[in-house]
């Protein structure tokens, strides 16, 4: 029991990383130790929905990884708050489509894990790729009214911090994934508190989640029931491995070394790049395709292990 809740608190941290702390990338006024406790237990019980739609339904392949990720991102951006709402239908992608599901969920809990369990150089360079895009995203913030540009030493601490409890979040994630069981009762548990907290606080706040939101849901479930059941089908969950070495995990190190270094000389030359137009433009539509493209290929592809 201890295990199976690490694997869910680590989990919750890895999706906290690159959901939050990697959207905001540095410490706002609002921010408190309290606060980021609070989101990092709501994030793991939005981890723990996570994983029990990929236990429920076999997921195995990164199409329907990608499907479960959606459905991560519009309980977050669809219940807990009502931005899928904002600006229809382009909020639909903007965040879930467009940040959670390729980021939080394919590169964070994806493929940075199995990066650090194949080696200490794919961890390395992949690192690198996150440690670039995380600063040229944090810059972005410098042209927000009201908003207060931290200083390269304050960003190097955010980060350099973050990534630390990050390293140990995938150190414990590994060790303790194989005995993650997602049991019906805990299923049934997690449906009814999402639906409690979606009549009473979401739909209030944004009446037009009541169409959105289960119109989008129902979509993927339908899609995700065509995934083969049989006897000894087995969701990724259950691909055990021998724990990485500690030195793939310190690989990640690289996300601030670089993130850290191109903040700074932006900061030096001041650059104002609004970085987060070009992200928007990209991903979002990007979003919406990679959405069509997941319901095709679960709709009407066998599904092929990943590994």
């Amino acid at each position: 029991m201890l295990k199976q809740l690490l694997s869910v608190l680590a989990c919750g941290y890895i999706l906290m990383f690159y959901s939050e702390h990697m959207f905001w990338a540095h410490v706002r006024a609002s921010d408190t130790l309290f606060g980021y406790i609070a989101t990092w237990l709501l994030y793991s019980f939005l981890a723990l929905a996570f994983l029990s739609l990929i236990e429920h339904f076999k997921v195995r392949n990164i199409w329907a990884l990608f499907l479960c990720g959606a459905v991560f991102g519009w309980l977050a951006e669809g219940v807990i708050v009502q931005t899928t709402y904002e600006s229809l239908p382009l909020s639909i992608s903007f965040t879930a489509l467009a940040w959670h599901a390729p980021l939080s969920i394919w590169v964070g809990w994806y493929a940075v894990r199995k990066s650090i369990q194949t080696g200490i150089g794919s961890t390395f360079k992949l690192a690198i790729a996150i440690g670039v895009f995380y600063g040229l995203w944090a810059i972005s913030w410098w042209g927000e009214p009201g908003d207060v540009i931290a200083t390269p030493i304050e960003f190097a601490m955010y980060v350099i911090i973050t990534t630390l409890l990050l390293i140990v979040a995938y150190w414990l994630y590994h060790r303790n994934t194989p005995v993650v069981k997602v049991g019906r009762p805990t299923k049934i548990v997690v449906i009814a508190l999402l639906l409690l907290y979606f009549v009473v606080v979401t739909v209030p706040a944004a009446p037009i989640a009541l169409i959105v939101l289960p119109l989008l849901l129902l979509i993927v479930y339908l899609t995700l029931r065509r995934i083969p059941q049989g006897e000894n089908s087995v969701s990724i969950l259950n691909n055990s491995v021998y724990p990485p070495p500690i030195r793939n995990y310190l690989a990640l190190l690289m996300i601030p070394i670089v993130a850290t270094f191109i903040y700074t000389v932006a900061y030096a030359f001041k650059l104002d790049w609004h970085t987060n137009w070009l992200v928007y433009l990209v991903t979002m539509p990007l979003g919406f395709m990679l959405f069509g493209v997941s319901l095709v290929k679960v709709w009407r592809s066998k599904i092929v292990s990943v590994t």
